[in-house]
């Protein structure tokens, strides 16, 4: 159940990254950050992700614990997106650079 939890705010983590405006995880020909969604839908849905996932935690480990995870859990996941985003989008320039070299 707990791992359930952490699963649900990586989720939500994720829903949160891609709505914001410079998240370069999924960009257009163009090199333009665009989100798979509408930014605002990703936003509720990160948001009903991070209660629900709090919500899993509570069932076994109770409220204080719950809401402690899942402030834990989603920080430290909203530190990881923009990490990914950049390894890809940095893989995405190198693959370009030799694709045009050849």
């Amino acid at each position: 159940m707990q791992a359930f939890a952490v699963l649900l705010g990586l989720a939500a983590a994720a829903c949160l990254y891609l709505a914001a405006p410079n998240q370069v995880l999924f960009v257009s020909a163009d090199g333009e950050g665009r989100a798979p969604l509408p930014p605002r839908l990703l936003g509720w849905l990160g948001l009903l992700l991070t209660v629900a996932s709090a919500w899993t935690m509570s069932v076994p480990e109770g409220w204080p614990v719950a809401i402690a995870a899942t402030l834990v859990s989603l920080t430290c996941s909203l530190s990881l997106w923009p990490f990914i985003g950049t390894w890809v989008h940095h893989r995405r320039g190198l693959a370009r650079r030799e694709g045009s070299a050849a």
